[in-house]
């Protein structure tokens, strides 16, 4: 099934958080599945949901002396069994390097966390997938690859991110393609590839069917919103 996955970043408050939760537990679809990255500080608030739950951050090393980390272990407690990994804001805004990154996916493989990799080009290009490869490359170097049944991949190309500019349709089914071939080719395993960046209303059905998902950023934090965005699928 495809899916709609939200990354809700750090705009809500409390308020607003509890009003999204009771219209977002209230949606019925059958036609894909949602995973919520909700605002780390209240991920504790849907424990309980129907719809799976992730974790925007979190430490790449084990429990300890880590003053403001939050470890994975912790987490999983709490039934978080999903991260996001690699996202192009945790390197422009906090500097989290490539390194760290790679230590935080290797962590989460191998705690059986379904993961999702962000990985896409700084600026626009005729060849995307060339700068994605190198990403590949680094982040799956050394990897033990009966861990990737929990990897999948989310191509966003970091010009587009919150900025209403979208990667042409020819360019995503291409950029996906090429990444799914990559996978399969080393590892013999078959991947799923969501994209994100500037999705809306009128593109949704496009890149739905090109790709295994989406990603939501801002759009995520409006139910209605997020309700237009949905009604897409619909409309064509």
């Amino acid at each position: 099934m495809k899916k709609v996955i939200l990354n809700q970043k750090s705009y809500l408050f409390y308020d607003d958080m509890v009003n999204f939760k009771k219209s977002f537990d209230k949606l019925k679809t059958d036609d894909y599945e949602f995973i919520i990255f909700p605002p780390i500080l209240y991920l504790s608030m849907f424990k309980d949901s129907k719809y799976k739950v992730g974790t925007q951050n979190f430490f790449g090393y084990k429990m300890g002396s880590f003053t403001g980390e939050l470890n994975l272990e912790s987490l999983k407690k709490i039934g978080i069994n999903y991260t996001l990994v690699g996202h192009f804001e945790r390197r422009k805004i906090v500097f989290e390097s490539y390194e760290m990154a790679k230590e935080k996916l290797f962590k989460s493989l191998g705690s059986k966390c379904n993961t999702i990799l962000c990985v896409g080009e700084v600026k626009k290009t005729r060849k995307p997938f060339n700068y994605i490869k190198k990403e590949l490359n680094y982040y799956l170097r050394s990897i033990d690859s009966s861990t990737l049944k929990y990897l999948s991949i989310a191509y966003e190309p970091n010009w587009a991110i919150g900025t209403g500019e979208i990667q042409c349709i020819d360019k995503i089914q291409s950029v996906i393609e090429d990444i799914k071939l990559y996978i399969y080719k080393r590892y013999k395993i078959n991947i799923e590839v969501y994209y994100g960046g500037s999705v809306d209303e009128n593109n949704i059905k496009d890149i739905f069917n090109v790709s295994d998902g989406i990603v939501l950023g801002k759009a995520s934090v409006n139910i209605n919103d997020l309700n237009k965005i949905l009604d897409g699928l619909k409309n064509k």
